[in-house]
């Protein structure tokens, strides 16, 4: 393939836009009066961005020669991070440039391609002798991560469109080739062939794609696993895909649409000739990938990673970007020892790989007796909601300064008889797959609602918040089912909290952009569950009329042994407060939870420290036993 000049990589402006968002949140938080990112040319630098929220001297395109002893010069240079605390009098920063500019403090690292070349660097400066802090280095730091992330995303979309333009030409050529040889065949014999081929092609691929059908993925699974058996030194291996989105792509462009991006992700992944591989089509929506190789765990490997970085590219369809959200299973004739069974258990380790939220899952055991719970599961949810047995529990959101419960998130619970206590998650996800999130959805939320309107005639200000799947914000009516619902219990909308997850948010942005907005029309609080696990959350807040923000408790378990995961809360809770945001931090149970979340400002705690899920009448006496004024500075247990 041919080598990408990173120099002439035109950075994109949605790209330069998150920058500015950047740099601005760096001379905030840090606080310097400038935070710079700068790009390196041949013989100069350039001042690429710059904040926009303080006066300094550095504007976007100002540019320095190269070889005066600049600070960036040196920390591309040395690949290395630079303090420099005053130049004034350190002898080695005496006599930079910058000092002419009125600065004299800098921090800075180097920012890189993923092919090793210097983009540039992310720096502050400051006007006065300024030690910067370890903080604030590390959030420099993260903020260069996150930038060399975008580069290392633009770089391999750059990847991809060499290799696409190299596949159109060897396919163009071999095309040709075919063209000149047919030609001096028999008319006749041409004839018949060709109609001799088309039907056997009919009978073996599916039309839309040209990949194999079900039919002939099955003969060659079988085929694939009787050679293994006589050949020990062989293996095979399905690699079952499917796409969450699938079906909505379809019903959105159109079959052919969805057909032509199937074969841009086969084109995207090349030619390769390391093992032999065949593409088929079982169903509409999914694919499989049948491989036969004497170098199993190592082409698995390289393969799936390939795989899970082309089906996470961006497709352009109609003038639009898309991305598709996959899910890839694994089975190898090392669990199974039929082509049948290989191909179950790749399909079984997808809908695992689904549930779990993983990139991709390999088959195990545990995965089939997993699968057969969720079937039995699914029969009995379905049961449960035509007989109404399904119940809520609550777990407080607590004020941690004055213990008072200001709020309360409504946790989906059911009591079967044989399988116990299943959680929310639980039902969620199993509601999800078989169609039944609508009606538990609808229980949910008019149950909570219905609670919240007659705990808001007797305790003041008090929020219950509802957890949204990705089913119901893709409803274009949901909005307007809160409205009827709130109208309904005579709930203000100020007492009802969404939290809505950045899973769900993907699942179709555009319907989430439309109810979210309308949603805060109504004077809903809307509020971003999990904030930092994802990999879009600070984008999220941007896009959309968030009123408050979830820290996920991973964040918070490691607390205590974890610096980087306590620079990361403080970091979050600072922008949070940047930009207007409540916070609630989820799995506070130690009283030194607490007491860090108290120092960092924090609004709102929940957790084991103040109380476990409850059912509806447990709760609701501690909540008007707290709420009396004797026992309103009590200790939770």
């Amino acid at each position: 393939m041919s080598k990408i000049n990173t120099s002439e990589l035109v950075i994109p402006e949605s790209m330069s836009e998150n920058w500015q968002v950047i740099v601005n949140l760096m001379a905030q938080l840090i606080p310097v009066p400038s935070a710079l990112i700068m790009r390196i040319h041949p013989n100069s630098i350039e001042v690429f961005s710059s904040n926009n929220n303080c006066e300094h001297p550095y504007s976007p395109g100002d540019s320095e020669n190269l070889g005066q002893g600049l600070y960036c010069e040196y920390v591309i240079e040395n690949q290395q991070q630079l303090s420099v605390e005053n130049a004034l009098v350190d002898p080695n920063w005496c006599h930079n440039p910058d000092i002419a500019l009125g600065m004299v403090s800098y921090c800075g690292f180097p920012i890189n391609w993923p092919n090793g070349c210097a983009f540039g660097t992310i720096c502050v400066l400051d006007s006065k002798p300024n030690k910067i802090s370890s903080t604030a280095v590390a959030l420099l730091n993260s903020f260069k991560e996150s930038i060399e992330a975008q580069l290392a995303t633009l770089y391999q979309n750059e990847q991809l469109k060499l290799l696409n333009a190299e596949l159109k030409s060897r396919v163009s050529t071999r095309t040709k080739d075919l063209v000149d040889l047919n030609f001096s065949l028999n008319q006749e014999i041409d004839k018949r062939r060709a109609a001799e081929k088309k039907v056997l092609y009919h009978q073996r691929h599916d039309l839309g794609t040209g990949f194999l059908n079900r039919n002939c993925l099955e003969f060659e699974a079988t085929r694939a696993v009787d050679i293994t058996l006589e050949h020990p030194q062989y293996a095979a291996c399905a690699v079952h895909i499917g796409f969450s989105n699938g079906k909505l792509i379809q019903s959105k462009y159109g079959f052919n649409v969805w057909e032509s991006i199937l074969v841009q992700l086969r084109e995207k992944l090349g030619y390769l000739t390391r093992y032999h591989l065949q593409t088929a089509r079982p169903t509409s929506t999914e694919l499989v990938f049948l491989i036969e190789t004497n170098h199993l765990q190592e082409d698995i490997e390289q393969f799936i990673q390939q795989l899970i970085d082309v089906s996470h590219s961006e497709f352009e369809i109609e003038g639009q970007a898309l991305h598709l959200h996959s899910y890839v299973g694994v089975s190898t004739t090392e669990d199974a020892t039929s082509g049948t069974l290989l191909l179950q258990h790749a399909c079984e380790a997808m809908r695992s790989c689904k549930d779990s939220g993983h990139k991709y899952t390999r088959y195990s055991e545990s995965i089939s007796l997993i699968q057969s719970d969720l079937n039995q599961l699914e029969s009995y949810l379905l049961q449960a909601v035509r007989s109404d047995d399904l119940l809520l529990y609550f777990q407080p959101k607590v004020s941690p300064k004055t213990h008072r419960w200001t709020g309360a998130e409504a946790l989906l619970r059911w009591r079967h008889p044989v399988l116990g206590d299943i959680s929310n998650e639980a039902l969620i996800k199993v509601a999800e797959q078989n169609g039944l999130i609508f009606e538990v959805g609808n229980f949910v939320l008019r149950s909570a609602i219905a609670k919240a309107s007659e705990w808001a005639n007797k305790v003041k200000d008090f929020k219950i918040a509802v957890n949204i799947s990705a089913v119901q914000l893709k409803n274009p009516h949901f909005a307007e089912q809160i409205e009827d619902l709130l109208v309904a219990y005579q709930l203000p909308a100020e007492y009802l909290e969404l939290e809505i997850t950045e899973s769900t948010l993907i699942a179709d942005e555009n319907v989430a952009h439309k109810s979210l907005h309308s949603l805060n029309r109504l004077g809903v609080t809307l509020s971003l569950d999990d904030f930092g696990t994802g990999y879009s959350s600070f984008d999220y807040l941007k896009k959309y009329p968030f009123d408050a923000i979830k820290v996920d408790k991973s964040f918070i378990k490691q607390l205590d042994s974890n610096e980087h995961d306590k620079t990361i809360v403080q970091s979050i809770i600072k922008i949070a407060k940047k930009l207007d945001l409540s916070i609630t931090v989820e799995g506070i149970e130690t009283l030194e939870h607490e007491e860090f979340i108290i120092n960092e400002g924090c609004e709102y705690g929940q957790g084991f420290f103040y109380g476990r899920p409850m059912p509806c009448d447990e709760f609701e006496i501690c909540l008007l036993s707290k709420h009396l004024p004797e026992n309103v500075n009590q200790t939770f247990q």
